[in-house]
């Protein structure tokens, strides 16, 4: 890969990684590690300190909203990623961040060693063949 194409590579447990060589990563191609740990703690998290909150004065009950919920577990995990990979011997998402995955792509391979270039490219291809269907 191209040293001017590395992705920005970030995870809620570590630092962000550093690029090759001191280059600057491209901000529109991201790579976001995340683990089963990312999920039913935040949600529970948000919800006790939402609710400290509203019992001190400090928020109103009525403040508490789809949006408000949807950017605190925005920022303090990630936005919702396009592309989930998964490795196991069958699907398996209990522990992964449910607001942040109810709209991603899932593609689920059989155990791996490790992630290497012909997994990623094939769960890109996989990927990109995609339909997105929001449904109204």
């Amino acid at each position: 890969m191209d040293v001017s194409s590395q992705p920005l590579v970030t995870s809620p447990h570590k630092e962000d990684l550093p690029a090759p060589f001191g280059e600057k990563p491209k901000e529109h191609l991201r790579l976001h590690l995340i683990s089963e740990q990312d999920g039913r703690d935040s949600m529970v998290d948000l919800t006790r300190t939402l609710a400290e909150m509203s019992q001190r004065g400090k928020l109103s009950p009525h403040d508490i909203s789809m949006e408000l919920i949807d950017a605190e577990l925005s920022e303090g995990i990630m936005d919702e990623p396009d592309l989930l990979l998964t490795f196991g011997p069958y699907l398996e998402l209990s522990g992964y961040p449910p607001w942040q995955i109810r709209l991603t792509e899932i593609f689920c391979l059989q155990d791996n060693e490790r992630v290497g270039y012909q997994v990623f490219l094939k769960a890109l291809q996989h990927y990109g063949r995609a339909q997105m269907r929001h449904g109204k």
